[in-house]
């Protein structure tokens, strides 16, 4: 846990703050976040427009939601219940769950709370993993940033993820808000790769997750995964030269 000095108490008006867009109907709004001065633990609102839903993902700490707005359908490990306005789910570590919009007319709200500062969401379909807190930074997710992926491929695959990787920069490339795409090998250790890809912002980023173009890059990259990768947001810092 990276250390963290809380600031003044603080009032937070949702409804006059910036919001993140998830994408497929959802949008958030971070509340409390480690950019505020939390140490123990994040909360915030997410809206799901009719018929939205999120993918199926993980957290690596107790998360509970509560339904302040609407109808929802919680799938929890498999399992789906029917959620009214004020019904609280516990959902502890690492079981996989998601959240839907049960109703096609009218918006549903939910109130998320994660028991930790250095909460992480990893999405079950890909196995990517990233921090709860660097989706949350309100005013810098607007900025533009570069996303870091680090690949451990099949030794001997090596060739073949990067022909793959070459050929799945066209999807890239067509996306909205992407910027760059370049592949790096490790010279001490070739089956480790690094991909940088430059995003308007971390919004931009993901909605690339929920797009067709996002499928067939994972297609054609997917079958030389010696791991799942790891991915996370870089912003610059200082530039020298």
């Amino acid at each position: 846990m990276t250390d963290r000095v809380a600031t003044s108490p603080q009032i937070f008006r949702p409804d006059e703050m910036p919001f993140i867009e998830r994408g497929n109907g959802a949008r958030t709004i971070p509340l409390t976040t480690t950019a505020v001065g939390a140490t123990s633990f994040l909360n915030g609102i997410t809206t799901f427009e009719p018929g939205a839903e999120i993918a199926h993902h993980t957290h690596n700490c107790i998360e509970s939601v509560m339904i302040i707005e609407g109808e929802a359908i919680v799938d929890i490990d498999g399992a789906e219940t029917p959620l009214t306005t004020h019904d609280t789910t516990f959902v502890p570590a690492n079981i996989p769950h998601r959240f839907k919009n049960a109703s096609s007319e009218k918006r549903m709200r939910i109130l998320w709370t994660y028991a930790s500062a250095d909460a992480t969401r990893t999405l079950v379909a890909s196995g990517e993993t990233g921090r709860i807190d660097a989706e949350q930074q309100s005013a810098e997710s607007l900025q533009p940033v570069v996303e870091h992926v680090e690949i451990e491929v099949q030794p001997g695959s090596e060739d073949a993820f990067v022909a793959a990787a070459a050929e799945a920069a066209q999807h890239f490339q067509k996306t909205p808000g992407s910027r760059s795409f370049e592949v790096f090998t490790s010279h001490e250790q070739p089956s480790r790769m690094r991909v940088l890809i430059g995003w308007d912002s971390i919004a931009a980023h993901e909605h690339f997750r929920t797009t067709p173009e996002y499928v067939k890059w994972r297609e054609l990259v997917g079958p030389h995964f010696a791991e799942a990768p790891r991915v996370e947001h870089l912003r610059s810092a200082h530039k020298a030269f």
